[in-house]
């Protein structure tokens, strides 16, 4: 979770010019306060200190307000497993499971190899199947993945950096160390070079399947119960499908203000309003 560092980064403010401006603060201040309902100079709460009132609210079973709680971390721009994490288990006890995914989706971006998450999302998709069974007599979810995203699902963008400068070094160090020599084959440099060139091209598709270069857009998850797919981005338009909470698939083109362009993965493409539709995939950091 974001410590106290990630939040004093955030929310210390720099303090007013010297003395004397100080002194003439106080005085407007002391001015206002008979106007005043709300205490002065009450301590604004740090994003760490936020994040443990809504462990406490999701503790005692206030989901409601544990999952605002969590979003205001979020949108204060803390990217954290351990909070979408957290905003994952309050949506899931609170039934909507849906986000609940969405939330665990991103968790494991940002931490792949985290067991608990990849656990509580499955459940949270056996939920949601289960909950339709009982409503409609059906569950089926469209969540099916690329080949290369399964099997890059559980390794972090850095450790696949890391392994293609290591294979990038070993397999050219190999390649000069038999150009310098000649005698490459009997040397026993074959295998050097079979394993780092492999591992080079591992490494490197990896990082490509990481960053999107084989979708057309970012990944989504459908975020209420049914949605209609449109030919337009006009809520008149003629309905060319439906698409179920918890449905997987990309925004794809450019986004409309008020609509975006989603395709299920399996199933089909049309036009949903923007908040129908979560964005898994993180958007980068500016700041």
């Amino acid at each position: 979770m974001p410590g106290e560092d990630v939040s004093d980064g955030r929310a210390d403010f720099a303090e007013p010019g010297g003395p004397l401006m100080r002194i003439a603060l106080l005085v407007v201040l002391c001015a206002l306060l008979p106007f005043s309902s709300a205490p002065v100079g009450a301590a604004q709460p740090t994003l760490g200190e936020a994040f443990q009132e809504a462990n406490v609210a999701a503790s005692r079973g206030d989901y409601a307000d544990a999952i605002r709680l969590y979003s205001e971390v979020i949108d204060a721009g803390v990217q954290d497993p351990d909070v979408y994490f957290n905003l994952g288990t309050a949506f899931a006890q609170s039934g909507d499971y849906p986000r609940a995914i969405l939330s665990y989706e991103r968790a494991l971006i940002l931490r792949p190899n985290d067991a608990a998450a990849a656990t509580n999302l499955a459940e949270a998709e056996k939920e949601l199947e289960a909950q339709r069974v009982d409503a409609e007599g059906e569950a089926m979810i469209h969540r099916r993945r690329a080949i290369g995203e399964a099997a890059y699902g559980r390794v972090s963008s850095d450790t696949l950096a890391y392994l293609l400068l290591v294979a990038n070094l070993l397999f050219f160090v190999g390649l000069g160390w038999a150009w310098g020599s000649r005698v490459g084959r009997r040397t026993g440099l074959a295998p050097l070079l079979a394993v780092s060139g492999s591992l080079l091209v591992f490494s490197a598709l990896g990082l490509a399947v990481k960053s999107g270069v084989f979708r057309q857009g970012p990944r989504g998850v459908v975020l209420e119960d049914r949605v209609d797919l449109r030919e337009g981005p006009d809520p008149r338009a003629r309905v060319r499908g439906q698409a179920r909470g918890g449905d997987r698939g990309e925004i794809i083109g450019r986004p409309d203000h008020e609509f975006v362009r989603f395709r299920v993965v399996g199933g089909p493409e049309g036009w949903v309003a923007a908040d129908e539709v979560g964005r898994i995939d993180l958007e980068a950091r500016t700041d």
